[in-house]
């Protein structure tokens, strides 16, 4: 196998890895930060149009110690949250950052999935490439 071939392979594996261990990352801090439960209520349902797809995320408020906080859940396709009351986590060091819980949670899953796979793609036909050659 030519190095060239297997350092594009490579490289571009490692493009799409990069951003998925990065994503992994953020959910694991906001879940391991975000320890405090409370109830937040979602005032709206904002759209984001991307040419050919359209997003939605939802608008909550919370209360922390007398004082109030907006703050946006995750963009998901083709998925509408649910007006009303949601039970939310914030970070009791820092009450503005804050998640809902198995949704926000579940964007950055599924997204740090799909990098891997595709990240995992070429570096895996280096290797076959690689061993049939051998």
């Amino acid at each position: 196998m030519e190095p060239g071939l297997a350092f594009t392979l490579c490289g571009l594996g490692i493009c799409f890895l990069i951003p998925a261990f990065i994503l992994g990352f953020i959910n694991r801090s906001k879940t391991t930060r975000c320890t405090v439960t409370t109830v937040a209520t979602v005032k709206d349902i904002l759209a984001k149009n991307s040419g050919d797809s359209l997003s939605f995320y939802p608008l909550y408020e919370y209360e922390v110690n007398n004082v109030l906080y907006t703050n946006t859940g995750a963009y998901l396709s083709h998925h509408v949250h649910r007006r009303g009351k949601n039970q939310i986590r914030y970070n009791p060091d820092n009450p503005k950052k804050s998640y809902i819980p198995g949704y926000d949670t579940k964007v950055y899953k599924l997204l740090s999935i799909i990098f891997s796979v595709i990240g995992m793609i070429p570096i895996l036909v280096c290797a076959i490439i690689f061993f049939a050659i051998n």
